[in-house]
């Protein structure tokens, strides 16, 4: 019988099961098909190894109203989901205290100084360290007064060790020479880097999980079957069971769902990430850029430029609204005269976000045969490493090297 059912099969997935791999553990993998486009697939690709500001924070409220109505802004709710998802924006809004977005950089630090130094292990392990790329992303401005607007958030990021350098406009000429129009300046994060292409760094990863004896369940999870404090099986969409011995849930969005099987109820949101991806750009870019007036990211990858951003709250599973990729690749094509759009490939994907941005990662309250790992929001592809390595820790007995009570998911 396996040891352990790890329920996803994304990036913190597939990282924590080769993790548990590690420890001597039989494992398998539950997915409709590591093929899914889901989010591991479609982001931008960053290690944000500096991202432990949360999106809500001091100065946001101002800005909402005009996102909520503006479909071209970087934040839109569906009219038809507004109702429906105000709960979570009210803790997400909630959550921009500056007393609470310290405990939430707190939190995210200690996780994100580890990221690099885990993905490299992970990455040499398996052959693959030339999937991540050594080079620092660029957040681009069209003015230093941007910047300084937004003086809050640089601070905590230097205090806690994630440094950055000015770029003025001959810099940005000298480094990223392709990008124009408003762009005047910008920051060199010097601690970011990038992944060659998300995708196939999951599913490398997955073919390495199961080329030392991995298996895969290719199905559908639809519930959790528990009996006393112990989940005892899974539920498939068809209706069988699966017994399990040992369970991670990591799937993803649709986590919330299945965790309110064994009565954990946490405002877990599906928020709607794009990318236009476009295999033959006509152009070069140099960096990740991070353009923050335009509200997306410019990510160079083995296999083309995607241009990636925006967060749409529509619920789990809305039907795709390609304007919004349509959207931010015209704004990309403002910034980078004589980008070529024409055959690119559109994604939508949900991103499972927490108001406050922090990841649920820890046993469950009630079932000690359960670890739970998602909720991971925009960085989850940079904490894939570091969360399968806490996710063994504790299957594996033994208290983790951080303080896990930030990431418990009865903490709202």
């Amino acid at each position: 019988m396996t040891d352990v059912t790890v329920v996803g099969g994304g990036i913190v997935g597939v990282c924590s099961a080769i993790a548990l791999q590690n420890e001597g553990f039989r494992v398998e993998l539950v997915d409709r098909g590591l093929e899914t486009e889901a989010a591991s697939y479609g982001n931008c690709g960053l290690l944000a190894t500096g991202e432990i500001v949360p999106i809500s924070k001091p100065g946001i409220l101002p800005k909402i109203p005009k996102w909520l109505s503006d479909p071209k802004s970087p934040l839109f709710v569906r009219p038809g989901d507004m109702i429906s998802q105000m709960p979570w924006l009210m803790r997400f809004l909630w959550s921009g205290r500056r007393r609470k977005v310290l405990e939430i950089v707190a939190g995210m630090t200690p996780l994100l100084q580890r990221a690099e130094q885990d993905y490299r292990a992970l990455l040499e392990t398996a052959g693959l360290s030339d999937k991540l790329v050594n080079t620092p992303n660029i957040m681009a401005f069209n003015s230093k007064a941007d910047i300084d607007g937004d003086s809050f958030s640089w601070k905590l990021r230097t205090t806690n060790g994630f440094n950055h350098r000015f770029l003025d406009a001959n810099d940005m000429r000298a480094v990223e020479p392709a990008l124009s129009g408003p762009i005047t300046c910008g920051l060199l994060l010097e601690d970011w880097l990038q992944f060659s292409d998300p995708g196939i760094v999951r599913n490398r990863l997955a073919e390495f999980f199961l080329s030392r004896g991995g298996s895969l369940l290719k199905a559908s999870v639809s519930g959790l079957v528990a009996k006393g404090g112990t989940v005892t099986a899974i539920r498939l969409g068809g209706g069988e069971q699966v017994e399990v011995k040992r369970l991670v849930l990591s799937a993803g969005a649709w986590s919330g769902k299945l965790a309110r099987d064994i009565g954990i109820r946490v405002p877990l949101a599906a928020l709607q990430g794009y990318h236009h991806h476009l295999p033959n750009p006509a152009v070069t870019v140099n960096h990740a850029v991070l353009y923050a007036n335009g509200g997306f990211v410019l990510t160079p990858m083995e296999t083309g430029l995607r241009i990636g951003g925006t967060i749409e709250v529509a619920g789990l599973d809305p039907k795709p609204n390609f304007d919004r990729a349509n959207i931010i690749a015209e704004k990309a094509k403002a910034v980078l005269p004589g980008l070529d759009i024409s055959g690119g490939k559109q994604w939508m994907g949900p991103r499972p976000f927490m108001p406050d941005t922090m990841p649920v990662i820890g046993k469950a309250p009630a079932h000690d045969n359960v670890v739970l790992a998602f909720g991971h929001g925009q960085v989850g592809m940079t904490l894939g490493a570091t969360t399968g390595r806490l996710v063994a820790d504790l299957v594996a007995g033994r208290k983790p090297p951080i303080d896990m009570s930030p990431y418990r998911s009865n903490r709202f």
